[in-house]
């Protein structure tokens, strides 16, 4: 597995409010070692919605209701295909009850991690959960347990009729549903709209009437109004999606700037403490110099004052040996007169 798998597992299997914190954490360690690509792919993973969230908590606390989605999801398609009515119902009633009990085993699981769920989400991890069991490719990404957003079937087939409006909230028309973000196309959401849904039934037979009647009139301009909103709503979703993208550009560009000017910052200071160490060794070098001199300086001196009484000692002395000479040079010269006299009376 991939450090950046590694770090997907360890994002989606956590709470759902410390998603952004550990994503910056984990961006922040990404960067501390010199992988930007590993930090840019790490900035760019969405945080689930509440009904995604729990939708990754029921994979990850129950490893087997991914078997069990593939698996029913597989034979209701197969009955289907084949018109068995007798397994379709069977499966269908299979399937309301496995979205009734993993409904139940998510908000257990959420009221365990002390979050709220609101009965928006509910219903969209039903549609969700009803979704994956129409498709493959919806189930895949669903047991994953890396799941971000909603998910809603488009088309015909895999969710009966019955199931369909007990599942609708009543402040909203089944066949009317509002934009939903899908899988990512090229690194974004895509929304479903009126031109991916499956067509609407008139409810009108053929060649009963010759025109529409004012009931029709009437819905077909309620249907107009709430295109309108749906589309109102699409384009705004889209421009804050943008925003949303341009935004996270920008602060993976400031935090860019930012880690390196903290670079910058740690190796100066690391130079301000290497030089200000520098400096205590020279200023205790400069004491013991200045102790050193000082101690010469007495040392000269009283020197100096040695020298000069050994100076004046050596001059007494020498005026001492000068007139111990000149005795003996008078003493000498007496011993040759006395010398001589008593030659001269012998």
């Amino acid at each position: 597995m991939s450090q950046l798998e590694d770090v997907v597992d360890d994002l989606y299997s956590g709470p759902l409010s410390e998603f952004v914190a550990r994503r910056t954490a984990a961006v922040k360690a990404a960067r501390s070692a010199k992988d930007r690509g590993l930090a840019t792919a790490i900035g760019e993973l969405r945080k689930p919605t509440v009904s995604a969230w729990l939708a990754n908590l029921l994979v990850r606390d129950q490893p087997d209701v991914a078997e069990q989605i593939v698996a029913l999801g597989a034979g209701l398609r197969e009955a289907e295909r084949s018109l068995d009515g007798p397994a379709l119902r069977q499966l269908s009633s299979q399937r309301r009850q496995l979205v009734r009990s993993m409904v139940a085993r998510a908000r257990t699981l959420a009221q365990a991690e002390g979050a709220a769920v609101g009965e928006s989400a509910v219903h969209e991890l039903e549609t969700t959960l009803a979704a994956a069991l129409a498709d493959p490719e919806t189930a895949r990404e669903v047991v994953s347990g890396r799941l971000t957003g909603p998910r809603e079937h488009v088309g015909f087939g895999g969710t009966d009729a019955s199931e369909q409006s007990a599942s609708t909230p009543s402040s909203r028309r089944a066949d009317t549903p509002a934009p939903t973000p899908t899988a990512r196309a090229g690194g974004r959401l895509r929304l479903v709209g009126d031109a991916e849904r499956a067509p609407k039934a008139t409810g009108r037979t053929p060649g009963l009437a010759s025109g529409p009647s004012p009931e029709e009139h009437r819905r077909a301009r309620r249907e107009e109004r709430e295109r309108r909103v749906r589309d109102e709503a699409r384009a705004a979703w889209e421009q804050a999606d943008r925003a949303v993208q341009e935004a996270l550009q920008r602060t993976e560009a400031a935090a860019g700037v930012r880690d390196e000017s903290a670079a910058q910052t740690a190796r100066a200071e690391e130079a301000a403490e290497r030089a200000h160490a520098s400096e205590e060794d020279l200023v205790e070098e400069l004491a013991e110099v200045r102790r050193r001199l000082t101690a010469a300086g007495k040392a000269a001196t009283a020197a100096d004052k040695a020298l000069a009484t050994s100076q004046q000692t050596l001059r007494a002395d020498e005026k001492d040996v000068a007139a111990a000479d000149r005795a003996l040079r008078r003493a000498q010269d007496q011993l040759l007169a006395a010398a001589e006299s008593l030659d001269q009376h012998a």
